[in-house]
């Protein structure tokens, strides 16, 4: 992470090299990149389009930098998506803006994959019967 921190600076100092360009671009621990976000961004697509709820997303290229509003509308779609179904007793809270550490992102990922794994967990406890739910007709005390 500390790498990321330097690399930032010089980045925006404008003394980084092009071997330091080539390390940044691929990705270094730490460091959000396009493809972390088209990652995040595609699961909040997925997730709310199985929710039913409206999101708004986007696709990033490497060359483009994210603007505060760009991760408030990140968070406020996670924020949508928690609120619409339910989670873990462990799963974290939306992180407040603004996204600047790891551990917020983080966060946001988890949120994501415990929606999704509580929603497929439910999804398979249902028993079908044809095209029908079997809900056991018959059966029981009631």
């Amino acid at each position: 992470m500390e790498r990321a921190k330097l690399l930032t600076q010089k980045y925006a100092a404008g003394t980084i090299t092009e071997t330091e360009k080539k390390e940044w671009a691929a990705g270094m621990k730490g460091a959000l990149n396009a493809s972390d976000l088209n990652r995040i961004e595609g699961n909040i697509r997925e997730i709310a389009g199985i929710l039913a709820i409206t999101v708004t997303t986007k696709t990033w290229e490497k060359n483009q930098i994210p603007r505060v509003s760009d991760f408030k509308r990140i968070r406020d779609n996670v924020q949508r998506i928690r609120d619409a179904w339910s989670t873990l007793k462990d799963t974290p809270v939306t992180p407040d803006t603004p996204l600047v550490t790891y551990q917020k992102w983080n966060a946001i990922e988890r949120i994501l994959h415990d929606v999704k794994y509580v929603y497929d967990r439910v999804m398979d406890s249902y028993y079908y019967c044809g095209d029908e739910i079997y809900a056991g007709e018959g059966i029981g005390i009631l």
